[in-house]
Protein backbone atom coordinates (compact mmCIF):
# COMPACT_ATOMS: atom_id res chain seq x y z
CA UNK A 1 0.00 0.00 0.00
CA UNK A 2 1.30 3.45 -0.89
CA UNK A 3 0.10 6.82 0.31
CA UNK A 4 1.06 10.46 -0.13
CA UNK A 5 0.50 13.03 2.60
CA UNK A 6 1.38 16.57 1.52
CA UNK A 7 0.94 20.07 2.93
CA UNK A 8 0.29 21.71 -0.44
CA UNK A 9 -0.01 25.29 0.92
CA UNK A 10 -2.79 26.03 -1.57
CA UNK A 11 -4.34 24.08 -4.42
CA UNK A 12 -5.35 27.01 -6.60
CA UNK A 13 -2.42 27.56 -8.96
CA UNK A 14 -1.85 25.65 -12.18
CA UNK A 15 1.77 24.99 -11.17
CA UNK A 16 0.76 23.43 -7.85
CA UNK A 17 -1.94 21.32 -9.46
CA UNK A 18 0.56 20.06 -12.06
CA UNK A 19 3.18 19.26 -9.38
CA UNK A 20 0.63 17.23 -7.40
CA UNK A 21 -0.60 15.46 -10.53
CA UNK A 22 2.98 14.67 -11.62
CA UNK A 23 3.90 13.30 -8.18
CA UNK A 24 0.71 11.25 -8.08
CA UNK A 25 1.27 9.72 -11.51
CA UNK A 26 4.92 8.98 -10.68
CA UNK A 27 4.25 7.18 -7.38
CA UNK A 28 0.69 5.84 -7.98
CA UNK A 29 -0.48 5.90 -4.35
CA UNK A 30 -3.58 4.14 -3.06
CA UNK A 31 -4.36 7.04 -0.71
CA UNK A 32 -3.78 10.75 -1.29
CA UNK A 33 -4.00 13.16 1.66
CA UNK A 34 -3.63 16.89 1.01
CA UNK A 35 -3.52 19.47 3.80
CA UNK A 36 -3.85 23.26 3.58
CA UNK A 37 -5.71 23.13 0.26
CA UNK A 38 -7.08 26.62 1.00
CA UNK A 39 -10.21 25.64 -0.95
CA UNK A 40 -13.74 26.21 0.29
CA UNK A 41 -14.93 23.39 -1.95
CA UNK A 42 -13.17 20.56 -3.75
CA UNK A 43 -15.15 18.94 -6.53
CA UNK A 44 -14.85 15.61 -8.28
CA UNK A 45 -13.27 17.20 -11.35
CA UNK A 46 -10.40 18.60 -9.26
CA UNK A 47 -9.58 15.25 -7.70
CA UNK A 48 -10.19 13.10 -10.79
CA UNK A 49 -7.87 15.32 -12.84
CA UNK A 50 -5.12 14.31 -10.41
CA UNK A 51 -6.29 10.73 -9.80
CA UNK A 52 -6.82 9.77 -13.44
CA UNK A 53 -9.06 6.91 -14.52
CA UNK A 54 -8.76 4.83 -11.34
CA UNK A 55 -11.94 4.47 -9.30
CA UNK A 56 -11.93 6.69 -6.25
CA UNK A 57 -13.83 7.97 -3.28
CA UNK A 58 -12.96 11.08 -1.37
CA UNK A 59 -13.82 13.37 1.47
CA UNK A 60 -12.82 16.96 2.10
CA UNK A 61 -12.96 19.57 4.80
CA UNK A 62 -13.32 23.20 3.66
CA UNK A 63 -10.83 25.95 4.30
CA UNK A 64 -11.72 28.80 6.62
CA UNK A 65 -10.88 32.13 5.02
CA UNK A 66 -7.28 31.79 3.82
CA UNK A 67 -6.18 28.80 5.89
CA UNK A 68 -6.98 25.13 6.27
CA UNK A 69 -8.75 22.71 4.03
CA UNK A 70 -8.09 19.00 3.77
CA UNK A 71 -8.68 16.45 1.05
CA UNK A 72 -8.36 12.67 1.25
CA UNK A 73 -8.91 10.38 -1.71
CA UNK A 74 -8.56 6.61 -1.87
CA UNK A 75 -8.82 3.76 -4.34
CA UNK A 76 -12.30 2.25 -3.97
CA UNK A 77 -11.41 -1.40 -4.53
CA UNK A 78 -8.81 -1.39 -1.73
CA UNK A 79 -10.68 0.27 1.13
CA UNK A 80 -14.09 0.27 2.75
CA UNK A 81 -15.11 3.30 4.78
CA UNK A 82 -17.15 2.38 7.82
Amino acid sequence: MKFISWNVKGLGSFEKHFAIKDTFRKHKPDILMLQETKKMEVNLWCLSSIWGNRSLEWISSPAESTWGGMLTGWQVDLFEVL
